[in-house]
């Protein structure tokens, strides 16, 4: 029995030797590709955030710029907008100007044909009416890298890119002018009774909202008869504009000839200019 007793603790001894320890094996490292997405320079133009290139710029890789585009972030928003892209002082290349619907590049000109050349001077010019349609422009020269002797053109890079609405060319983007719907009186009206406009005013109504406007009522021979209100206004009744009597100021007569110049502008800046004139009916 003791001898029986040593054997099992001989062996007890020696398993506990030979038990190898469980080692945790680390996590694997994964190394992530380096960023192929160019980041976007800042621009020392005032109105321009960032952009693709920038004005005086050299060396612009253009493949680059025939892959990705041209992009360009705004310090404030514009209501109407185009762009010219030419080499210098050559004809406008067709690249249309796209709008992304992101915040963070909303303009972009994209084309493949014909696309960006080596050692070649280009000069972009945009064309924009801000938000109080005050007309302005902003012209970006650069150059093109030279291309190194036995280097071939890399086959083009395709990316996913974000759905696109394309603009098309310069200002086709832009909804057509402002369409009169509806009016308390129309173009050549005969026999119009004076009673409820001198009452309640005249009143008109667009497609589509009306961001300023000027309106006058005269005579057919050009005496306007004050009514208000009076210059160019904001207007804040959507697509609805109106002339009221003032008083003091004379009203509609019966049998006689009058005309409404309008001038009216659009949230895009577009305006239309136009007359409608008509005749009161006769004295009952």
């Amino acid at each position: 029995m003791k001898k029986l007793s040593l054997l099992m603790l001989t062996l007890l001894i020696l398993g506990c030797g030979t038990e190898k320890p469980v080692v945790e094996e680390p996590e694997p490292v994964i190394k992530k590709p380096p960023s192929t997405v160019k980041k976007h320079k800042p621009s020392h133009h005032p109105l321009i955030a960032r952009g693709t290139v920038k004005h005086g710029e050299v060396n612009v890789d253009p493949e680059l710029l025939n892959s990705e585009g041209l992009y360009f972030h705004f310090k404030q928003d514009f209501a109407r907008y185009s762009f010219d892209l030419l080499e210098r002082d050559g004809p406008n290349l067709p690249w249309q100007a796209i709008f992304t619907g992101r915040d963070d590049f909303p303009i972009v000109l994209r084309n493949t044909d014909p696309p960006f050349k080596y050692d070649t001077e280009y000069k972009l010019v945009m064309f924009f009416f801000d938000t109080d349609c005050e007309s302005g422009h902003i012209e970006i020269q650069f150059r093109t890298k030279p291309q190194r002797p036995g280097v071939g053109r890399p086959a083009p890079v395709i990316q996913e890119r974000p759905a696109v609405e394309a603009l098309g060319e310069r200002f086709r983007h832009e909804p057509p002018l402002p369409e009169l719907v509806a009016g308390d009186v129309d173009w050549d009206e005969q026999n119009v009774d004076p009673g409820p406009l001198n009452a309640n005013g005249i009143h008109f109504e667009f497609d589509e909202p009306i961001r300023k406007y000027k309106i006058d009522l005269r005579l057919e021979d050009g005496a306007s008869l004050g009514w208000l209100p009076r210059g160019l206004v904001d207007n804040n009744m959507g697509e609805r504009i109106h002339i009221m009597p003032a008083e003091g100021f004379p009203l509609l007569e019966f049998n006689t000839d009058y005309e409404i110049d309008i001038f009216v502008q659009n949230l895009w800046c577009w305006s239309l200019d136009f007359t409608i004139r008509f005749r009161t009916m006769p004295k009952p």
